[in-house]
């Protein structure tokens, strides 16, 4: 692996996100997105990008011991970390080329993982492929906001080691589309090019407040965090983290809140005449995958 998929990929900060960003926010949004796909009794469920498996723990609940949810993602670690809290049947894989066959789940869930997605428009085909006629895909993404302050001077801070335009491509590497899908149009016109109708987009927001210490540590979960650390090393990167707790608690105080706000949008595939495929059928599937 490169160095610059190394600090790409969520493997080394699987522990960090679990603790600081899973909960908060981040896990609201995600159980919210499941209540939206009104995932029925005993349905099948992929949450693709499943993280430390939040959303998925929420699909577990929702369709029951006669269900079957499966949660996918690149980072091993990560599946691990959602093993460990109790989902059922983890997946190593991505989008595009999910390693599953056609109309095998009854609904598909995708948290802030499509602007990570390149080509995002292939990899939502081929979450629709996956769905049974009538199935349901529910994806989430930032929606646009005013800037907060402190994420302005954690940015300004990190110019004096690295320049904005390495930090802006760093960002635009991992999750080319996000500022794109901040507008609920854009959300709308890709998932019906997809093929999915009904579609019905919500903006939901989410509090957060965290002690200022441990906003500078779960920054390290970020694109901009995880790329400059590995730019630093880790004389340089301790010496910024003192130096952006100390301008974050002189501007902001002990305490960072905001305000998160994120669009949720649900799809439906159209019915055909196409066999619906069973639990069996599934879990036939995984085991040929």
């Amino acid at each position: 692996m490169s160095a610059a998929a190394a600090w790409a990929r969520y493997d080394a900060v699987a522990e960090a996100y679990e603790r600081f960003v899973a909960a908060n926010g981040y896990a609201a949004l995600a159980k919210d997105l499941v209540a939206r796909l009104n995932l029925p009794h005993g349905a099948s469920v992929l949450d693709l990008g499943c993280g430390p498996g939040t959303a998925a723990l929420a699909a577990q609940e929702a369709v029951g011991a006669a269900g079957l949810v499966v949660g996918l993602d690149i980072s091993l670690a990560m599946l691990r970390r959602a093993a460990a809290r109790g989902v059922a049947l983890v997946v190593s894989g991505a989008a595009p080329r999910l390693p599953f066959r056609d109309r095998l789940f009854d609904g598909v869930a995708a948290s802030l993982v499509l602007s990570h997605l390149e080509p995002y428009d292939v990899a939502l085909r081929d979450m629709v492929a996956i769905l049974k006629p009538g199935g349901r895909l529910g994806i989430t993404a930032w929606a646009d906001g005013k800037p907060e302050e402190f994420r302005r001077l954690w940015k300004e801070t990190a110019h004096d080691f690295v320049s904005e335009d390495m930090l802006r491509g760093a960002a635009s590497h991992v999750a080319p589309w996000e500022e794109w899908f901040t507008d609920a149009a854009h959300v709308t016109e890709a998932l019906a090019a997809a093929g999915l109708k009904s579609i019905e987009v919500v903006q939901k927001e989410y509090p957060v407040s965290i002690s200022t210490d441990d906003y500078v540590v779960m920054s390290e979960v970020f694109t901009y965090g995880r790329f400059l650390r590995s730019m630093l090393g880790a004389a340089q990167w301790h010496k910024f983290k003192e130096r952006v707790a100390e301008t974050l608690r002189g501007r902001v105080g002990q305490r960072v809140e905001y305000t998160g706000r994120a669009h949720l949008a649900v799809g439906r595939k159209p019915w055909s005449a196409s066999r619906a495929r069973t639990r069996l059928d599934v879990m036939d599937a995984l085991g040929s995958a």
